[in-house]
């Protein structure tokens, strides 16, 4: 697409959503867009002003992870998606919710059209939050090993999923983030502002389900830095990420109540 300006309309408004986010556009297309969002009806305002704000949330939540700045071809990805979209015009309604109406801590809801976009972001950015995998990641892993996919795979199958969505909560004072993908059974876990636990505890997280809950990993405070992240596997049939603080000298024994529950759907 050679000049984004030209293509953006009030029916393909919302794909340009990500494009505000990463702030991708020049001043010509950015004067465009703004003026095409006041031509929209109240309701589509609204919904771009979300998308927009969802987009930029994630970006925080992943970005945090790195100092790599989204690849530049990512423009030209987003852009080339919207110039091949064959689904037609996104519309409203359906299942999704614009952050206004979203529960504090719900799972984020996805529909086709915004899964497009979500994906293309997150494979985008999967490279820069896979940097800080192994530099601050989890310290003990209960999944199996057997030939697994390097980190970076399954962080790349959970970005490229179709059925991919993202959970959010405070840890500790900070903020955790869990991209994920059921279909996968895979997850990446992003921590910002987490506080180191005290010397002798580590953080234990755990895959909560309709059995019980099984341990996923703990992160001791060497693990722990401004930003953690770590590939979550064995993820299948669980229904929450649970955190709780732990005994070092015990890692595998729950001894405390949560200090978070991120739910999954």
């Amino acid at each position: 697409m050679s000049d984004a300006a030209d293509e953006i309309t009030v029916e393909n408004l919302l794909e340009f959503a990500p494009l505000l986010a990463l702030d991708a556009l020049n001043e010509v297309e950015h004067a465009r867009l703004l003026r095409v969002v006041d031509q929209a009806g109240p309701a589509l305002r609204e919904e771009f002003r979300a998308e927009v704000a969802l987009f930029r949330e994630l970006l925080v939540n992943l970005g945090e992870a790195t100092a790599t700045s989204p690849p530049v071809a990512l423009r030209g990805r987003l852009l080339d998606q919207i110039d091949g979209d064959e689904t037609g015009p996104s519309g409203i309604g359906g299942d999704d919710r614009t952050g206004a109406d979203r529960e504090p801590g719900a799972p984020i809801p996805i529909t086709a059209s915004r899964s497009r976009r979500m994906r293309l972001m997150l494979s985008a950015a999967a490279a820069a939050v896979v940097v800080g995998i192994g530099g601050g990641a989890i310290g003990y892993l209960t999944a199996q090993r057997s030939a697994p996919p390097s980190s970076q795979q399954q962080a790349d199958q959970v970005f490229t999923a179709p059925d991919v969505r993202t959970t959010t909560g405070l840890v500790a004072g900070g903020r955790a983030t869990v991209t994920y993908s059921p279909s996968k059974g895979a997850g990446v876990l992003v921590m910002n502002d987490v506080p180191r636990p005290s010397p002798g505890q580590i953080y234990q997280m755990w895959l909560q389900g309709p059995d019980g809950s099984r341990l996923a990993g703990t992160m001791t405070e060497k693990d722990i830095g401004t930003s953690t992240t770590a590939v979550i596997k064995d993820m299948k049939g669980a229904t929450a990420v649970v955190f709780t603080v732990g005994n070092a000298a015990t890692p595998d024994k729950r001894v405390g109540d949560p200090v978070a529950t991120l739910p999954l759907s």
